[in-house]
């Protein structure tokens, strides 16, 4: 072996430098579980958003374009619903924050349906299954952080409670006493 000892130290160093730099940018997976899934109409919408941009603006956006037409999303996953419990894996993640919405779809038109004072009719969810107050959550509070390790964690749809005959009956007499516009 009479090669050149500098250049074998030097191709020694670059694969050397080139196996660290691929540790350094190791990418993560992110494994999402929707649980309470209510049924096996529709399809369950999850999209992942990296900032809190997106984030707000696809929660404001949800009744109108749904999920999967939101361009500040960085990623988006439809599949049909099964009642139980579903998976979506996302992977190639960058470490940073992530906050992930999911929206059952039941009736499959794309999007959150809501009532008239705009709340949800149908199941969703936010990571870290917080819940906002008369609001959906910010970001910073569904935020997950992906580092070098791949991520679990569960989010519990929540659907509206149905209303009783008796409730609607009283709305409904509530509402003939207000003054015609």
């Amino acid at each position: 072996m009479g090669g050149h000892p500098g250049k074998m130290l030097t191709i020694g160093f670059v694969v050397s430098g080139v196996a660290l730099a691929a540790c350094a940018a190791r990418a993560s997976e992110l494994r999402v579980t929707v649980t309470g899934v209510r049924s096996d109409t529709g399809e369950l919408l999850v999209g992942l958003y990296e900032n809190a941009k997106g984030f707000e603006g696809a929660i404001a956006a949800a009744e109108k374009s749904g999920l999967m037409a939101d361009r500040n999303r960085l990623v988006g996953v439809a599949m049909r619903a099964q009642p139980g419990s579903q998976q979506a894996v996302f992977a190639q993640l960058r470490p940073r924050q992530y906050a992930v919405i999911v929206l059952h779809d039941e009736n499959d038109n794309g999007r959150l349906d809501a009532d008239a004072m705009g709340v949800p009719i149908e199941g969703y969810g936010f990571s870290n299954n917080v819940h906002g107050f008369l609001s959906a959550p910010s970001f910073d509070a569904a935020a997950v952080t992906i580092g070098d390790a791949d991520e679990n964690i569960a989010i519990s749809l929540t659907y509206p409670l149905p209303i009783s005959p008796e409730d609607r009956l009283d709305y409904d007499q509530f509402k003939s006493l207000e003054p015609s516009q």
